[in-house]
């Protein structure tokens, strides 16, 4: 198998969402419909989630994690990932062990986060294990963490059964060298199929498509990754603890469309959140999640992703869960003393927030039914209130208290339950749960990503607005600026230095500035791929883009008002 130059497709841009920058709130959530679709449907000729090969491969994987349920003392079943791959297998150790629990079985799931030495993470992991099924998650099938620790499991097959997810074709896997290392990620890949040929190991990598905002990988590769982890375990157990398999992968994942499709249904309400929190993140207010149970964790996952996905601010978007730490479950503990945004329980919510939220705010309560506000003082807050209620039977009840809420999204899930072939009765109840956790997934991506569109942060179906904070981010802002504008890579150098030091006239001390030396500055820096992309598509000065984008935040409009009062002729982004 050679290795290819073609882009990945994750990293693609998807023709479905090239407008979704100017788009209305309605028509953002229709967009999202039609990107989400494809993770069912499939993209283009590429094999997706129903092709033999993957389905054939999950049946065989379902079998192996039944195996180790069957004795959990001697085996181990270790899931493996970075950043929201990471978070979605913590989130799946975090049912499936407790699970375990409730037979009064030992648990048997394990998660590693990125960062640290990736083998003796797992090694330490897999102490004392006869037989360990290892899932590495990649979304890009580029993460060198997960790589290597695939590589040790190639080379230990007598104990690991490695297992891949990731959502490029083989051959698009990364074929960059590796620091410190004489493998390249392509090279794993190709090593996973031949054991693949023996039934030793196994690639999970349907193409879903590309993401609706370029590489964001949260949103249609996270959906696919907590879809696959389940359409394993839950037939696994199934298999394990009934002695019969209740219901099929395929099945599972069928049910999941149906989950999308209620979702989509109140695509209107949705789009009315979705604008409370754009205009809060404009006015400079916050976004707040507060929430129960694992829809809490769902509310946590989707606000941390936001400063790494939008160059957002931590207080952005922050996720607020009941129960804190004791609730999530996680194996480092209460981590609040770290800092203030690791202070993530509702009660903190209301010791350190609370007094200082404004009529710029919005709250958003994550619930199953409609919550009796937390206490009075949130009931008489100015802040703007908000609810998402997912529910398996009849409506919620109106009380005095729904009132308070600007906006109210209400999803029923209670046809799932109507499902000709039904799952084991220990384990159907907590489908409910992961089925309900997938809909507030999809809802908070959806008013997330709308938001900080409509702050401005993306443009066509980009990310812009990010951090100049680093060298790897100089060189992105510079290929945005390239891109959008179509001028030479050094005109759209000098843009972005005219943006970082607010000037039309860059000195020579600037211009033979080291990138370490811009980055200092950058890094300090607000809008600034925003300003130079602006300047250098209609020709305006540094101090004329600020002031457009601060009357207009979405720059392709911003450039299209630009071009009018310059009676230049219109430029075309998308």
């Amino acid at each position: 198998m050679a290795a290819s130059n073609q882009q990945p497709i994750t990293e693609q841009s998807n023709p479905l969402s090239s407008y979704i920058d100017i788009a209305g709130p309605l028509d953002i959530i229709s967009t999202l419909e039609s990107c989400d679709k494809e993770i069912f449907d499939g993209w283009q000729d590429f094999p997706g989630l129903f092709d033999e090969r993957i389905q054939t491969n999950l049946c065989k994987i379902v079998k192996t994690a039944a195996n180790i349920l069957k004795d959990p003392e001697k085996s181990a079943i270790i899931i493996s990932g970075c950043g929201t791959s990471g978070r979605l297998g913590f989130v799946t150790i975090r049912t499936f062990n407790a699970l375990l629990r409730e037979r009064g079985m030992p648990e048997c799931y394990q998660y590693i986060m990125a960062g640290g030495d990736k083998n003796k993470a797992l090694e330490k992991a897999a102490v004392g294990k006869l037989h360990v099924l290892f899932i590495g998650i990649t979304c890009g099938m580029s993460a060198s963490f997960v790589a290597g620790q695939l590589d040790y499991c190639l080379q230990n097959l007598d104990r690991f059964t490695p297992v891949l997810i990731g959502f490029n074709p083989s051959y698009l896997a990364r074929n960059l060298p590796i620091q410190n290392w004489n493998k390249t990620f392509l090279q794993v890949v190709q090593e996973l199929e031949l054991a693949e040929s023996r039934d030793q190991g196994f690639l999970l990598n349907p193409v879903i498509g590309p993401e609706p905002i370029a590489g964001s990988s949260r949103m249609k590769g996270g959906t696919a990754t907590k879809l696959l982890l389940e359409a394993i375990f839950v037939p696994a157990h199934s298999i394990a603890f009934q002695d019969k398999l209740q219901v099929s992968s395929r099945e599972y994942l069928e049910l999941y469309r149906q989950v999308w499709k209620a979702v989509y249904q109140q695509k209107s309400a949705i789009a009315d959140l979705l604008k409370l929190a754009g205009m809060s993140l404009q006015a400079g207010g916050s976004l707040y999640y507060l929430g129960y149970t694992s829809h809490g964790i769902m509310g946590l996952i989707d606000a941390s992703e936001c400063h790494p996905t939008f160059g957002a601010s931590f207080d952005d978007v922050r996720g607020f869960l009941e129960g804190g730490y004791s609730t999530l479950s996680n194996t480092e503990g209460d981590l609040s003393d770290l800092g203030k945004y690791y202070r993530i329980s509702t009660e903190d919510f209301l010791q350190f927030v609370l007094p200082s939220v404004s009529e710029k705010d919005l709250v958003v309560f994550i619930c199953k039914e409609i919550p009796g506000l937390i206490n009075r003082k949130l009931y008489e807050a100015t802040c703007k209130k908000s609810c998402i209620i997912v529910s398996t039977g009849k409506g919620p009840a109106v009380t005095e208290e729904s009132e308070v809420f600007a906006a109210t999204v209400h999803i029923d899930l209670s046809s799932l339950s109507n499902l000709p072939v039904l799952v084991a009765d220990g384990i159907w109840a907590q489908v409910g749960v992961m089925c309900s956790e997938l809909a507030v997934k999809w809802t908070l991506n959806a008013i997330s990503t709308g938001a900080h569109i409509m702050k401005g942060k993306v443009c066509s179906n980009i990310m812009i607005d990010l951090k100049v904070s680093n060298v790897k981010l100089f060189h992105r802002a510079v290929s945005i600026i390239q891109r959008f504008s179509q001028l030479p890579v050094e005109v759209c150098r000098e843009y972005l230095l005219r943006s970082l030091y607010n000037t039309d006239d860059l000195t020579e001390e600037i211009q033979t500035a080291s990138v370490a030396q811009h980055i200092q500055i950058g890094a300090r820096q607000d809008r600034v791929v925003p300003t130079a992309l602006l300047a250098a598509v209609s020709g305006c000065s540094i101090a004329a883009a600020k002031m457009a984008l601060q009357d207009q935040p979405i720059v392709r409009q911003a450039v299209l008002t630009s071009l009018q009062h310059h009676s230049q002729a219109q430029v075309k982004i998308g």
